[in-house]
């Protein structure tokens, strides 16, 4: 094929291109965000909460900041089982902290007394009290992620609708103009 191709009317898939990107994340945002409020409902209502007897966060080095990876939490359940376990989800409050294994530093959002509370079938699900809290209060990125979704569907609908304009203007149907070469309909 020589020549420059002319393609006028498939400009607007390059706005659905980035709709379907935008619809995932929210999509992934939602399935996060929901996962978490669940556990921190369901831990909040119906777990036991203890003060952990020892607590130790693991910092590691991420893209140029290092960040929280885990926190693994001691603790007696029931007052007879010494648990060990890691906390299903956290925040990330390194807060100057060292990369490596180390106690909390004073101050942050895990440092002794740390309040947990965790699921008196299985104690090894457990959460920080003051995440599940947060989680379950949380109202802004359930909006976050519905935005997104909302969104991306919006710009899809529209390139959509502009490809579907641009080929009635050329006297096919979208599907028609769209599956054939675009030599074809030149100018």
């Amino acid at each position: 094929m020589s020549g420059k191709v002319e393609s006028p009317g498939r400009g607007p898939t390059w706005i659905g291109m980035p709709a379907v990107v935008l619809v995932l994340l929210g999509v992934l945002v939602l399935v996060d965000v929901t996962s978490r409020q669940q556990l921190s409902r369901e831990l909040l209502d119906s777990g036991i909460e203890t003060v952990a007897d020892s607590v130790q966060v693991e910092v590691t080095g991420g893209a140029g900041r290092p960040a929280i990876s885990e926190v693994r939490v001691d603790f007696t359940a029931g007052g007879v089982d010494r648990i060990r376990t890691t906390l299903n989800d956290i925040e990330d409050d390194r807060q100057g902290m060292k990369e490596g294994a180390q106690a909390p530093a004073a101050g942050t959002r895990y440092a002794m007394p740390l309040h947990i509370v965790y699921r008196q079938s299985e104690p090894s699900t457990a959460l920080a009290v003051v995440d599940a809290r947060k989680w379950a209060d949380d109202k802004n990125t359930p909006k976050l992620g519905l935005g997104l979704v909302g969104g991306g569907l919006a710009l899809v609908l529209l390139a959509m609708l502009l490809l579907t304009i641009g080929a009635r203007r050329r006297g096919l149907s979208w599907w028609q103009w769209y599956t054939e070469t675009p030599a074809r309909h030149r100018k």
